[in-house]
């Protein structure tokens, strides 16, 4: 059998195209002894990239990130594609599936002002003083924190929005994409998951397949070679598996199943952010914590809540017990409502 091919739809920013060969160069990586792989990165701009003078919740939300690699996906352009977990939404189309996910990059948000690491931190800044983000979920919470301060939306890529500086007093930004592309020399400091709750999926690189990428298509997959007069279908799933972080994995789901249960999108001031508190190296029953915000429109109002519970992460359960961890937790707050 010859080398196989792996062909990886991503967008074309700067950043996703880090972040794709990053999450690439794992697959490969992890299947040397088994599974000798190439990979073909497959770029597009998608509409999210395209439309940076409007806010995501004005033209579709999150899905604007993802709807082209999708395509890709359905017409047999790409055998994968590599997301943002953050730009995903709470339920992917029954067509396609969440195959695995890397190991989650540092989650939190980072503020930048000017002279970087020198510059002035965000409880120092002046009365007045404008900060620029383009999440409404972090404006909620950074107006808790500073309810004095002008908050500026922005869009755009890193570079762009920390070239916002020339014009604004700071910006917030995820760490995770700072690290990923060598600029964390830039952050003032970051914020504490205590004082901001990270987006749901910030820092974890998500692979996405077709539902049935295992059922043999040589007609449209790299992943299936012809011999002879028959197909042989290489094994996809157990291909990412491998790279496959099961700890992260259970994270996402508890994240994502928290804004399925509420409906949630991009255009809520929503998020959950859920860790294993146990430490040590002991993967066997460990605590899952999970918190989350909403955003409470009618009584003009910041909703809080926290659950926690135990997850045997060598169980087939485990994905089931997690996401029930995150409906226990969106049942909390909507008792809040």
């Amino acid at each position: 059998m010859s080398e196989l091919k792996l062909r990886i739809a991503t967008r074309k920013s700067a950043l996703a195209l880090a972040q794709t060969t990053m999450a690439a160069d794992a697959i490969v990586a992890t299947n040397a002894a088994a599974e000798p792989l190439t990979y073909e990165l497959v770029s597009m701009t998608t509409e999210g990239d395209r439309r940076l003078d409007k806010s995501l919740a004005s033209f579709g939300g999150k899905g604007v990130f993802i709807k082209e690699l999708e395509i890709a996906l359905l017409e047999g352009r790409a055998d994968i594609a590599i997301h943002s977990l953050k730009d995903m939404p709470a339920e992917v189309l029954p067509e396609f599936k969440l195959a695995a996910v890397l190991k989650r990059e540092d989650p939190r948000d980072a503020f930048l002002s000017r002279g970087g690491a020198a510059g002035i931190r965000f409880m120092d800044l002046s009365a007045g003083a404008r900060v620029g983000t383009g999440s409404i979920r972090r404006v909620v919470q950074l107006e808790a924190l500073r309810p004095d301060l002008e908050y500026v939306p922005i869009r755009g890529n890193i570079q762009t929005r920390i070239g916002k500086l020339a014009e604004l007093d700071g910006v917030v930004l995820a760490a995770a994409g700072l690290k990923r592309m060598g600029l964390a020399d830039q952050v003032t400091e970051y914020f504490s998951t205590e004082q901001m709750l990270p987006a749901s999926g910030q820092g974890i690189l998500a692979i996405e397949t077709l539902a049935d990428s295992d059922t043999c298509h040589p007609e449209r997959s790299t992943m299936c070679e012809v011999e002879g007069s028959g197909a042989i279908c290489n094994d996809l799933s157990q291909i990412l598996a491998r790279v496959n972080d099961v700890a992260t994995f259970c994270i996402a789901s508890a994240e994502m199943a928290y804004l399925k249960a509420l409906n949630a999108g991009c255009q809520f001031p929503v998020a959950s952010f859920a860790e294993f508190v146990d430490g040590g190296s002991n993967r066997i029953a460990q605590t899952l914590k999970i918190r989350g915000i909403y955003w409470d429109e009618k009584f003009n109002r910041l909703l809080r809540a926290e659950t926690s519970g135990a997850l045997d992460l060598n169980s087939a359960d485990s994905v089931h017990q997690a996401k029930n961890l995150g409906v226990e937790l969106a049942r909390a707050i909507q008792k809040q409502l």
